[in-house]
């Protein structure tokens, strides 16, 4: 079943290559631009400090990357994913720190879920990468992805990947709009050398860091994984890079905090999937969360429309699914025990009934405008679309 045509899905792939080539990177990183450049295929605009790269070798990459099917988490894959800063305690309903026996707790949860395919650290503990990857890998046999920025993290997740398998690091080198995050580069670039397989991560907002309609934030979206792409692809060909961009939607009416709930942020991460299908791209999205900030039924109503809708038309992975609660700030373990039986429960024809806005041909004009300033609030396109769009 078709969501939208594939001459919609297109036009978003070409519209975000148009981006990439016209509007480029803000890029202060010398070793990215010259990688690119000894390509002759990228350029950089000393005068806007933009780095343009051309169609072609975004093409390239894409034909060098590795394929849907050869990634090791099947079609239809929902999971755990993400970095909470802190547990929800089920019993007081307040936040608290995360410990080592909540990251074992879940990752055994996780292994035992038949519905669950795979896990990230769920929790955030600062400065444990290394521990943190162990106390996973002991309590979960399932595909898993970590983070990792020190030399001793990264030498960790290329030891699990070597001996273990099923193990992804996630990076996200783009701060929205179109900006590189220069601390990431580093070891961004460190993980492509050692060839151990990466999530490239971006997450930009409609109406606060990326147009304020469906396709004009999916492009966005894509565009900026297709830079993380291109540059692994450059550096090492053939690297499994899994496309992870996460097309979010700022809520105006809630000083601009990101709206998980929305039944059109399921939608816009489901466009971006089959963006990828028609790629074949390893794909990675976030859906089936809430905008709740304690388990209730209204978390549980936003749960299964995601399942639903997911069920319905299909997918790679898609993270975030079960304990995660508003704005992904905390972590409950109760909602991701209760969440796993939702979905299990769940069937497609409980889908919310959702029609797509049409492809929105300002989308790219007001990328360009913008360029790597968030100017989106202030945007006439958002101004004009306010009220209109976004609003399930």
């Amino acid at each position: 079943m078709n969501l939208v045509s594939n001459e919609y899905l297109d036009q978003i792939h070409q519209d975000a290559l148009q981006v990439l080539e016209e509007t480029g990177i803000r890029c202060s990183s010398p070793e990215v631009r010259q990688i690119l450049e000894d390509t002759g295929l990228a350029a950089y605009d000393e005068t806007t400090e933009h780095l343009h790269v051309l169609s072609p070798l975004v093409e390239q990459a894409l034909a060098d990357t590795p394929k849907r099917d050869q990634y090791w988490i099947r079609e239809n894959a929902f999971g755990v994913g993400g970095t909470a800063p802190f547990v929800h305690d089920d019993t007081s309903g307040e936040l608290i720190q995360p410990t080592f026996d909540n990251v074992a707790q879940i990752a055994r949860i996780v292994d035992q879920a038949d519905v669950v395919d795979f896990m990230a650290r769920g929790v955030l503990i600062p400065k444990q990468e290394v521990r943190v990857m162990e106390t996973i890998i002991e309590n979960c046999n399932k595909p898993v992805y970590a983070a990792a920025v020190t030399e001793a993290g990264i030498e960790k997740a290329r030891q699990i990947h070597e001996t273990r398998g099923g193990f992804t690091i996630q990076f996200s080198i783009i701060n929205s709009p179109l900006n590189i995050i220069d601390s990431m580069i580093p070891p961004f670039l460190s993980c492509v050398r050692k060839g151990i397989p990466i999530y490239v991560s971006t997450m930009p907002m409609a109406g606060l860091s990326a147009p304020y309609s469906m396709s004009g934030l999916v492009t966005l979206t894509h565009a900026e994984a297709l830079f993380g792409i291109t540059l692994a692809q450059v550096l090492n060909p053939g690297i499994m890079v899994v496309h992870a961009g996460l097309p979010s939607i700022a809520s105006i009416k809630d000083n601009y905090a990101v709206n998980l709930g929305l039944i059109s942020f399921n939608i816009a991460n489901l466009i971006m999937e089959k963006v990828n299908q028609r790629l074949n791209l390893p794909s990675i999205q976030t859906a089936c969360t809430t905008s709740q900030a304690h388990p209730n039924e209204i978390a549980e109503k936003e749960a299964v429309n995601g399942y639903a809708l997911m069920k319905k038309y299909g997918f790679h992975q898609m993270r975030h699914s079960f304990g995660f609660l508003k704005e992904l700030v905390s972590f409950s373990i109760a909602k991701l025990e209760r969440h796993i039986d939702l979905c299990r429960e769940t069937t497609p024809d409980q889908a919310p009934a959702y029609q797509v806005d049409d492809y929105d041909p300002e989308g790219v004009a007001v990328i360009m405008r913008n360029g790597s300033q968030a100017n989106y609030m202030r945007e006439n396109h958002t101004v004009r679309n306010t009220g209109k769009v976004f609003l399930a």
